[in-house]
This record gives C-alpha cells, sequence and structure tokens, in this order.
C-alpha cells in the first residue's frame, strides 16, 4: 500500500488464491456475517431479558462496554503509536490515511463511522462502531415488546426495502438487516427444537438443498454474493447448532477459543500488518509476500495472539471493568462469534 492505495497488488497472484478465491474476492461480506451471529446471540441471550425488563440500560451499557472497549483503545493506541515511524519512512500513512485529531476523538468514543467513513487508525473497528447503533436499537426495542418473529420480519423487510431503493449507503441499514436476520434464525431454531425429529430432519435436508443450489448459483455469477452471505450464514448456523455436537470436552473448549478470541483476531491484523510494514520501512518486497508459507504463518500468529490477548488482556480488563462499574465480573460464556 502507498496511502489507501494498493500499488502492484495482484489479487490472482496471492497465496493459496485458487484454494482461497472466494474469501479473496468476497471476504469482506465477513463484516456482514459476523452482524448476523451476533444478531442470533444477543436475541438467545437478551431478547426475553430485556422484554421483561430484567436488564437495566446501565447494565447492558456496560456488559457491552466492558467486552468491547478495552481491546478497542488498545488497539486504537498500538496503531497511534506506531503510525508515525511509518509515515516518517515513506511519507504517507499505511492504508487508512484520516489519522487526525478529530478521528482520534470520535475513535475514543467509539463512534468513528456514525456520521462518515473516517478510514482512520485502526480501520476495522468501523463495523464495530456501527454495530453500537445496533445495540442501542435492539435495546430500545426489546425494551418495547419487539421480539416476536413477524415484528423480526418487519425489521429485516423495512432495512432490506431502504438498501434496495439506495436510499442511503450508510453501512447501519445492512447492519439491522444482517442483526435482526441472525435474530430471526435464533427464532427459527428454538421454534425448529419443538419439532418432531422427522420435520427436524426435513428441515434439515431443505436448509443443505437451499445452501447447495445458492452455492451453484454464485458460483456461476446468477447470484450476489451479498445475497449469499444472507442464505449461507442463517442456513449454516442451523445446521450447525444441530448437527455439531462435540463429546470431548477438549474440542468443546477449542471451539469456545475459538469463538472468544474472533474479536481479539479481527482488532489485531490490521496493527500487526502495520507494524511489519514499519520494519521493512515500506518495502514490501522484502518479505516472501506470494509464499503460502508467509499467508498461514501469519494467520497463526494473529490467532495465538489473539488466544493471549484474550486470556491475558480482555478477560481481566473486562472482570475489572464489571466490578468497578457495578455488572457481572464473569465474563459471558458464549458458544462461537464475540461473547457479551
Amino acid at each position: 500500500f502507498v496511502g489507501d492505495v494498493a500499488r502492484g497488488f495482484v489479487t490472482e497472484q496471492q497465496p493459496l488464491y485458487a484454494l482461497l478465491k472466494p474469501f479473496y474476492l468476497n471476504g469482506f461480506l465477513g463484516v456482514q456475517a459476523f452482524w448476523c451471529l451476533s444478531g442470533f446471540i444477543f436475541f438467545w441471550k437478551y431478547a426475553q431479558p430485556l422484554a421483561q425488563g430484567q436488564v437495566p440500560a446501565r447494565r447492558f451499557a456496560v456488559l457491552r462496554f466492558s467486552r468491547l472497549y478495552p481491546l478497542h483503545l488498545l488497539t486504537l493506541l498500538t496503531v497511534a503509536a506506531i503510525a508515525p515511524f511509518y509515515r516518517a519512512q515513506v511519507g504517507e500513512d499505511y492504508v487508512y490515511p484520516a489519522n487526525d485529531a478529530a478521528q482520534f476523538g470520535l475513535q475514543l468514543l467509539m463512534a468513528s463511522d456514525w456520521a462518515w467513513r473516517g478510514w482512520s487508525f485502526n480501520g476495522p473497528i468501523w463495523s464495530i462502531s456501527i454495530e453500537i447503533l445496533v445495540y442501542a436499537l435492539f435495546f430500545a426495542l426489546s425494551r418495547l415488546g419487539w421480539t416476536r418473529w413477524w415484528q423480526v420480519v418487519a425489521m429485516i423487510g423495512g432495512s432490506g426495502v431502504v438498501y434496495a431503493l439506495k436510499l442511503t449507503d450508510h453501512p447501519l441499514v445492512l447492519c439491522v438487516f444482517f442483526f435482526y436476520l441472525g435474530a430471526l434464525t435464533h427464532l427459527a431454531h428454538e421454534a425448529l427444537l419443538v419439532q418432531p425429529a422427522g420435520r427436524q430432519r426435513a428441515a434439515h435436508a431443505a436448509s443443505a438443498v437451499l445452501l447447495l443450489a445458492g452455492t451453484v448459483l454464485v458460483s456461476t455469477g446468477l447470484l450476489r454474493p451479498m445475497f449469499y452471505v444472507a442464505l449461507l450464514t442463517p442456513l449454516a448456523t442451523l445446521l450447525l447448532l444441530d448437527w455439531v455436537q462435540p463429546r470431548s470436552a477438549r474440542v468443546a473448549g477449542w471451539i469456545a477459543l475459538l469463538g472468544n478470541t474472533t474479536y481479539a483476531s479481527y482488532l489485531l491484523h490490521f496493527p500487526l500488518q502495520l507494524a511489519v510494514a514499519t520494519l521493512v520501512a515500506g518495502q514490501p518486497g522484502r518479505l516472501p509476500l506470494h509464499h503460502p508459507a508467509w499467508l498461514i504463518g501469519f494467520l497463526v500468529v494473529v490467532f495465538v495472539l489473539a488466544a493471549l490477548v484474550y486470556r491475558y488482556v480482555e478477560v481481566p480488563a473486562q472482570a475489572w471493568l464489571r466490578q468497578r462499574l457495578g455488572a457481572d465480573a464473569r465474563p459471558a460464556a458464549l458458544p462461537g462469534a464475540r461473547s457479551a
């Protein structure tokens, strides 16, 4: 990158391209998939307690703040500390150029993308910034009792119409759509659990057929990748929840660890890239970037670092904040995605 422009980057020449082509071309849609998973988790954990008035606004806010803010602050300060060294060598910022005082202030408030796209500092935080707005919307609607399936469908339909008509390009619209799509997935899962075994098997078979059809259509260009993600994430979630039941405590522990470290891996990958780019003085040709071992090694480092940061930074900071601010000091144990 020179500033925010990729120079000399040829997608087809990247490591393991033939195997990872869908991720190279449409990996950015992983954000929408995680919004969907967040909606599933939040409806599972909070929808009914909020509707019944069991979770006050302050407690809900503290739980979210303590989960998200410590790592955000750590990565923000890390990028802010390293960026001047890269800028001094290259003359421009790395990837995200809007690193001014105003953007730093918005970043401190986790509000970097509420009004406009700033692309500043640790850029991936943009999706969390948008999701915070949806947390507030979810809290308000749940307190009003908007937890029934038809109300969830109304949220999906309303945001879908706004997106389809291009009434605004604000990412909040898609975040609402996918978050409530995840909520609908949770409601479908709950409804499926009380059905006879035959109906459950039929639903699973139909889901598998739809996934196969969607995969064929998207691979032939007849289905937009965004629509495929909207199909894939709910159906895959339903199938995995019902089909994958680890019997080994060790396997279950690894799955839980993977889920708990997704947030850290998401926020740590860019500071790590910036650090490497700074060490090689902005000359990527000095690194074997096109070798598969480089990609695999980078991913291993990211996830190992994420596991360490989760255990030794996130969990203690979360417990300390919840104790000081009057919420449960124990980190919530949630299956997959970011824990609450």
